[in-house]
């Protein structure tokens, strides 16, 4: 049978009209609080109703209680009322006690309470405490916070006092509702410096005072990610958790000039990456992590192709293809490219060709661009179109006048171009020779525009395609051969084999990573070798084919 519980209304200690002349000291398993006045006569109205005590309050002068009672004292918390007795001022006191109490029931208990309370209004007091205290309450504030900056937009103040596991934690599974990453990464810094500009040592010491360890069976804690103690690997690790390729060019060259910046190279390394990444923000076939769009639903990856006059993209998660709309001017698309994260077609009308912008659902005209046999990539600020009949390349810049800035003879070793390919600050041209299985290897210096000739490779450079991940560049080839790109110390490069997906050759259009997945499309069906990937490279492949003539085929990120 169950003990019952003596029940005390607590809001009659703030009715009575006596009141002690002073604050007399409590004591609870010997050790004494200092409460302030109105917690100080609710203990003593609480304990002297709960033994039917009638001495007059006055005439006490010490209390002394078990820490049971004090735990049936916090059990009377059952809402706030009127006279506000339980105010966040008066649970944080509560709340020191406990802790110096060392006791798990008690602990639990007020802790309960606190996370009870928790508000706009307080946070930043409770949730500094109980960083102090590596409290329960923090798992609490994390599901206040996520419910908090779901709002748009969010409020990035808060981020400040944040403990890196949870900062983390709002990074990563992308809670954050805000309107531009630059508010992130300022926010990043601002908590780099808070947690750079406090005294360790004093936090310590106080933490030594109040905090002692509790029994393990008995712990009260959050499960914690591992603990990083290096405070710069800790800026490194919330700047990599962010977006920060979206953030605006301006910004990401204020903060890195930042002097936080410059003492850990890390983060140094993370925004010249940044910065490289938006200058050269149409590098070919890849678009990192740190580069897709913040709470954007209406963001999305696709692949994109054409055939003939018509421009189609193919819905990645859903494995759908979606038609654009028809241009009235397109007689035959030969050439897909974006440029400034913007879709670009090159269409082909008698001995000329055609520029034209895809922007809100409707085709632009940019330009005319003399000649028809063009290889396209953009890099940088221009779209590079290799053509074989002048033997030169026409660096367009289609946000100016003229769009043709500048033309670049092709070097005397430099015949038969088949393919060409971004990689790191070059372009690679690949040549057929006088046989299909060997190539030359051509490079095009970028932003510098100086011809060096790389070699050969084995194979043939028809067809042939290219993709990327964060750090490494490989090239595909028809007979379905993987390789990878390296460029060595003494700036020479080489080709080194990874794995062969197929046997037989087909006319490949394009290929690129997008999560773990490599997506292939080829104007010819081959024969896969079964395998499901490739290790540490991806996971699987998607092979995309049809029997007509396709152009080649791009990666996109675009609005729906």
């Amino acid at each position: 049978m169950g003990t019952k519980r003596k029940s005390v209304d607590i809001e009659e200690v703030c009715d009575t009209s006596e009141s002690l002349n002073a604050d007399p000291e409590i004591r609870i398993e010997g050790k004494s609080f200092k409460f302030n006045k109105r917690i100080t006569e609710a203990i003593t109205h609480f304990h002297l109703r709960s033994l039917n005590t009638f001495e007059k309050r006055w005439e006490v002068q010490a209390l002394n209680i078990s820490s049971e009672i004090f735990t049936e004292f916090l059990d009377t918390i059952q809402r706030y009322n009127e006279n506000e007795l339980w105010t966040t001022e008066n649970l944080l006191e509560l709340w020191d006690a406990a802790r110096v109490l060392q006791n798990p029931c008690l602990i639990r208990s007020v802790e309960t309470k606190v996370g009870d309370i928790l508000s706009d209004e307080n946070f930043v007091t409770i949730y500094t405490k109980a960083k102090r205290y590596q409290s329960h309450v923090l798992c609490v504030a994390r599901s206040f916070l996520q419910r908090l900056f779901a709002k748009r937009p969010c409020d990035m103040g808060l981020t400040r006092i944040l403990t890196y596991e949870d900062f983390s934690y709002f990074l990563r599974e992308g809670i954050l509702n805000v309107n531009s990453e630059d508010i992130v990464l300022r926010s990043i810094f601002e908590w780099a410096e808070n947690f750079e500009n406090q005294d360790q040592n004093s936090e310590i010491n106080k933490e030594d005072q109040i905090k002692k360890p509790l029994d393990r069976k008995t712990k009260v804690l959050c499960k914690k990610e591992e603990r990083v103690e290096n405070k710069s690997s800790n800026l490194s690790k919330l700047l990599k958790s962010s977006r920060y390729g979206t953030a605006s060019l301006q910004c990401l060259d204020e903060l890195s000039k930042h002097p936080l910046c410059e003492k850990d190279q890390d983060v140094k390394l993370v925004f010249e990456k940044a910065i490289s990444y938006k200058l050269d923000s149409s590098t070919h076939g890849y678009w990192p992590p740190y580069a897709m769009a913040r709470n954007d639903p209406d963001c999305r990856n696709v692949g994109v192709l054409a055939e003939k006059d018509q421009v189609s993209t193919l819905i990645l998660e859903a494995h759908s293809w979606v038609r654009l709309p028809i241009c009235p001017l397109h007689e035959l698309i030969t050439n897909v490219t974006v440029f400034d994260n913007e879709l670009y077609v090159v269409s082909r009308t008698n001995n000329e060709s055609l520029l034209f912008l895809y922007r809100n659902d409707d085709w632009t005209f940019v330009a005319d661009l003399p000649g028809k046999n063009f290889i396209v990539v953009s890099k940088g600020i221009f779209i590079y179109a290799f053509d074989s009949t002048s033997r030169s390349v026409k660096c367009v810049s289609p946000r100016f006048t003229p769009v043709i800035r500048k033309e670049i003879k092709f070097p005397a070793l430099m015949r038969n171009p088949e393919s060409a390919l971004d990689f790191d600050k070059s372009i690679l041209i690949f040549c057929s020779t006088d046989t299909d299985e060997r190539s030359a290897v051509i490079s095009l210096d970028v932003p510098g525009h100086e011809w060096t000739y790389v070699g050969g490779l084995k194979g043939s450079a028809k067809n042939l395609v290219g993709f990327r991940n964060e750090t490494t560049y490989f090239i595909l080839q028809n007979d379905g051969t993987v390789s990878q790109i390296v460029r060595n110390q003494d700036g020479s490069m080489e080709f080194i084999f990874i794995e062969k997906l197929w046997s037989i050759s087909c006319a490949l259009r394009g290929a690129f990573l997008y999560r773990d997945t490599l997506y292939i499309f080829s104007n010819s069906p081959t024969q896969l070798l079964g395998l499901n990937g490739i290790m540490g490279l991806f996971y699987k492949f998607e092979f995309w084919c049809q029997d007509l003539g396709a152009s080649n085929f791009v990666q996109y990120i675009t609005s729906i």
